[in-house]
């Protein structure tokens, strides 16, 4: 009876598994085809000449290559910098009652109901006024307004979970606060903070407008390249920059996937 029971659960279960990858991985292919093809036209189903030749030129552009550089350190850097401030809040949030979380949470997201467009300027209008304009740093101070309220509930998140009576008991037997943390709390929530830093990550790489007004064109990502190429560039250029931009966002989803797998299995 169970076994007859499980098994339409099972094939539910790949049936939805099987929809999510095509869903992630077909449009991934068609613009892998087009980046790696010349002459792709309708109504050919597939194009008719694959070439290296136009992806080699476009990643090897300086611009590309720079574009690339600054994206990656303006994720990192903010990601870094939203686990700092995040982490002692979403400590101290971890321990307070739901309704209080809820109030914190409330007041944190404030800034993402705003129209995008207003969130830009208005950022923007205070970094004007500091040395940070139109700087890298200026551009991750303006992403950590979209990041850091998910960097807090994530980690809270992840603390409420997190038995402290672990790290009590570690004191007692003398571990410093550096050795607990690196044995005890790390390896209890890394899955978590691995999605946590994730998020952070891709939300920070997928801005376009905080990283146009608050770098004030001297810090050039490689989402706004392709924002760019997109009002009237080549089709290839467009896929190769589509492609140059979706890739780290796979590469954070598969480490944060792996590491949520290893946690669950300890």
């Amino acid at each position: 009876m169970r076994a007859a029971t499980r098994a339409p659960v099972r094939a539910g279960s790949f049936a939805v598994q099987l929809i999510a990858v095509s869903v992630l991985v077909l449009p991934l292919l068609v613009v892998t085809l087009q980046a790696v093809s010349r002459g792709w036209f309708y109504p050919d189903v597939l194009p008719r000449e694959l070439t290296f030749d136009p992806a080699g030129e476009v990643l090897g552009r300086r611009r590309t290559l720079a574009a690339l550089a600054d994206g990656l350190a303006v994720g990192a850097s903010v990601t870094v910098v939203a686990f700092i401030v995040g982490w002692p809040a979403a400590r101290v949030l971890a321990g307070r009652s739901l309704r209080a979380r809820g109030l914190v949470f409330g007041v944190l997201f404030l800034p993402s109901l705003l129209p995008a467009v207003g969130l830009a300027m208005g950022v923007n209008i205070v970094l004007l006024h500091t040395p940070l304009r139109s700087s890298m740093g200026g551009v991750v101070v303006a992403h950590l307004v979209p990041t850091l309220p998910y960097a807090v509930a994530l980690l809270t998140a992840v603390f409420v979970r997190t038995d402290v009576d672990q790290e009590r008991q570690a004191a007692v037997l003398g571990a410093s606060p550096w050795q607990r943390f690196r044995m005890v709390t790390l390896p209890a929530a890394a899955g978590g903070l691995a999605v946590a830093a994730a998020l952070v990550f891709l939300v920070s790489w997928s801005q376009y407008l905080l990283t146009l007004l608050a770098g004030g064109g001297q810090v050039v990502t490689i989402t706004m390249l392709l924002f760019s190429a997109l009002s009237g560039g080549n089709p290839t250029t467009i896929a190769v920059l589509a492609l140059c931009a979706a890739l780290p966002s796979v590469g954070a989803l598969a480490v944060a996937s792996v590491c949520l797998r290893e946690g669950g299995g300890r």
